[in-house]
């Protein structure tokens, strides 16, 4: 199974932050911890976790119920021991509970959590991965939907509304409806018959149950694909978890104008170093929701009162009492959560994707206000995978990965270069060249004669290269409508290797690719995860 790497600084949508880290770390070095590449950062972070307190064993009872509930094997079991254990560190990763596991990245993010901590239990860090699911979460809508492909290469949605007890209730609590078993039945309508289908099938029907919970639905399947790595998982939902989180609570409501003040100047920071602040912190905001009648709200804060939902006054006094008594009606928002996890696991490195890579650089300002250190940030292996058929495709009309990404109108010269009137690209672009040669020379001439001249033949050379585009194109555009099968290829390699414009890896979702080679193309995934560095990766299965 050939796999490629291609550098990031290539990839479609990266950003000018996430390059930098991947490739020059010194200049976003001052907002992390250390470089993810460095195998002495680990060493170095471990020895200062060292010093804090970490609740290892109400922690091991709390994963070991869930677990348990989860469904976990026996590996799941022995890293929980192993963690138990002072000297054992967490590599964690984690995502919103999208239904039947969500984009394919999901995956990639728990594989590389695993090799990870292979790596460093190789270099002698005791380390084991944890999974947090992030069903504290609200937002229903992003995660109602999970897309597979049709023989066409057309995304096909599969959707389930869900039951939620309240209007903004965590994404945890919402209960699966009777229109699942209509998506299970549509997915498998859409994949080819075989064991993979059969093995995937069996496994979603068994988790994704109408009346199952999202957070135990999606753990139950994540067990099935990854307790045989002992990956563990954890489920903040739960009131044990937020007795032991309710300290970081009652520490973000005292210093809350503080450490909004701190993300503010963090933010102003990275902006002013060339990159962009991934989460906006507005002036009245705190890092807490509240949970009130079944509804996750927003706590605000504005002239020395706090709001809640940005309507109903609560003192600071009021809150605290409440968070003492009912800690899990309290939960972290997108910054808080990284401390709240990190809290209560003894946590050397997170497995991070852009997005997340960004503001946790942001963060990074907050950490020493709980007086915890912010782990190592190790980016997650990315993948676009490409099927046989598609691989033959590309041979057929000598396309890279890169050609797709470069968008639709390089990608059809090259196809109706390759599969249509033989040699006339290679004499255009001769011809381009033989008329820059031309006009470099007649420039000498016409510079030697009047030097005014020259900002007219540079306005004739830029119309004549426009002219030469406009005719590629046409004669693109003439090669495809003349052949129905170029034009059909061209648009089944665009649908399935760059999906509505956006990589695949955030449009498809794993369990097509699961449902197709099976579950062993797991294995051959984490085989080619990188700890030394990390580029974007072409996969052909």
């Amino acid at each position: 199974m050939p796999c490629t790497c291609i550098p990031y600084s290539r990839v479609p949508h990266a950003s000018a932050l996430f390059v930098d880290y991947l490739y020059r770390f010194d200049r976003l070095a001052p907002f992390y911890s250390g470089s993810p590449f460095d195998s002495l950062s680990y060493r170095k972070l471990a020895d200062h976790l060292a010093g804090f307190h970490t609740p290892r064993q109400q922690l091991a009872e709390i994963l070991n119920r869930q677990n348990q509930a989860f469904g976990c094997a026996q590996p799941s079991f022995a890293s929980i021991s192993r963690l138990s254990q002072p000297g054992t560190f967490a590599v964690v990763t984690g995502q919103q509970v999208g239904l039947l596991s969500g984009p394919a990245f999901t995956l990639y993010k728990a594989l590389t959590a695993v090799r990870l901590a292979q790596s460093l239990n190789e270099q002698g860090l005791p380390a084991v991965p944890v999974f947090w699911l992030a069903t504290e979460d609200h937002d229903l809508e992003e995660v109602a939907e999970a897309a597979t492909l049709n023989d066409d290469y057309e995304l096909l949605a599969l959707r389930d509304p869900g039951e939620r007890p309240a209007p903004r209730s965590p994404v945890g609590q919402v209960r699966l409806s009777p229109g699942i078993s209509a998506a299970l039945d549509q997915l498998e309508q859409s994949l080819p018959a075989g064991e993979p289908r059969e093995q995937l099938l069996q496994d979603l029907r068994a988790c994704y149950r109408p009346g199952t919970t999202w957070g135990l639905a999606f753990g139950r399947f994540l067990a099935r694909l990854f307790s045989r790595w002992g990956v563990v998982l954890l489920d903040p939902l739960d009131a044990q978890v937020h007795q032991l989180t309710a300290p970081v609570y009652q520490q973000a409501l005292d210093q809350a104008a503080g450490l909004r003040e701190r993300l503010q100047e963090r933010s102003a920071a990275m902006m002013r170093a060339g990159y962009h602040a991934q989460a906006h912190v507005a002036e009245d905001s705190t890092l807490l929701f509240v949970e009130r009648e079944g509804n996750r709200l927003a706590l605000h804060q504005g002239a020395g009162e706090f709001l809640l939902d940005g309507t109903q006054r609560i003192s600071l006094a009021e809150l605290k009492a409440w968070a003492e008594k009912r800690p899990l009606d309290f939960s972290s928002n997108v910054l808080l959560r990284p401390v709240t996890q990190d809290m209560i696991l003894p946590t050397v490195a997170y497995v991070a994707g852009p997005s997340e890579l960004a503001y946790l650089g942001q963060v990074q300002s907050i950490y020493e206000g709980f007086g915890r250190p912010m782990p190592l940030i190790f980016p997650r292996v990315a993948f676009t995978l490409v099927d046989r058929r598609t691989q033959r495709l590309m041979e057929k009309y000598h396309l890279a990965l890169e050609d797709v990404w470069q968008g639709e109108g390089h990608l059809s010269q090259k196809i109706a270069a390759a599969g249509f009137a033989q040699g006339w690209a290679e004499r255009l672009e001769q011809s381009e060249q033989d008329l820059a040669r031309l006009l470099a020379r007649l420039r000498q001439d016409i510079e030697a004669l009047d030097p005014t001249l020259s900002d007219s033949l540079k306005h004739t050379q830029e119309k004549m290269a426009f002219q030469m585009e406009r005719l590629k194109e046409k004669i693109t555009r003439a090669a495809l409508q003349r052949s129905e099968l170029l034009g059909r290829h061209e648009r089944e390699i665009t649908r399935f290797l760059l999906p509505h414009k956006d990589l695949q890896e955030r449009r498809v979702s794993g369990i097509y690719f699961l449902g197709r080679a099976g579950y062993g193309l797991l294995e051959h995934l984490l085989s080619q995860v990188q700890t030394a560095s990390s580029d974007h990766q072409q996969f052909v299965f």
